[in-house]
């Protein structure tokens, strides 16, 4: 009865073995398969994951990079525009400063200090016209004791008399300044350069005199 009850149980393990071993043989390359596959999403998963990281930072880094406004080196266009304008006044007054002089050793006078409102009504500088040549300005208008002071139409008459001798002396018309520069003391440097003009015109004898009073 024992060695029975032994054949049974070695006859029934097999039999329950078998089933199991056919079970894991049936199964184990499917769930490889799936576990394969569940593998390779998660490498894929893995691997996009660290991509975004990398490249993240770098994006980042990229918008960081640029200086700000404050730090970056950059020049005041003000500070240019004022540098230019103090050496055009610079210029502008030594421009004034020689017309004066030019007036005064060619005239023997002594002008004021408000050297525009000295101009305004024409009377020197067709003086100064008739100093270079004579009689270029036939007649000018000139304050009496009575009128100290001329009317705008004679003051503008003055000067137009002045231009047109200028250019009769040969006055480069680019080198000609316009009434309003004298009547309304609006551009002292243009009139200085007209004048300048009008002295380089005159006799050698008097550009020697010139240059050595200057």
């Amino acid at each position: 009865a024992v060695l029975d009850f032994v054949k049974q149980k070695a006859s029934q393990s097999p039999q329950k073995q078998h089933p199991l071993l056919d079970g894991v043989d049936g199964e184990c390359p499917f769930p490889s398969r799936r576990s394969q596959h569940t593998d390779d999403s998660t490498l894929l998963v893995s691997d996009d994951r660290p991509n975004a990281l990398l490249s993240s930072p770098t994006t980042e880094t990229g918008h960081a990079s640029p200086l700000p406004p404050s730090a970056a080196p950059t020049t005041d266009p003000t500070d240019s525009i004022t540098r230019q304008n103090s050496r055009q006044r610079e210029e502008e007054l030594k421009l004034i400063d020689q017309l004066r002089k030019h007036i005064e050793y060619r005239l023997k006078v002594s002008l004021p200090c408000d050297l525009g409102a000295a101009l305004t009504d024409g009377v020197v500088l067709c003086h100064l016209a008739n100093h270079v040549r004579p009689r270029s300005v036939p007649s000018i208008h000139v304050p009496s004791p009575a009128v100290p002071k001329l009317t705008m139409a004679k003051c503008r008459r003055n000067v137009e008399n002045f231009l047109e001798a200028c250019r009769k002396i040969g006055v480069p018309q680019e080198q000609l300044c316009l009434p309003l520069h004298i009547l309304e003391e609006k551009g002292l440097s243009q009139v200085a350069v007209t004048v300048q003009a009008l002295l380089e015109l005159a006799p050698p004898k008097q550009q020697q005199h010139q240059l050595s009073a200057v």
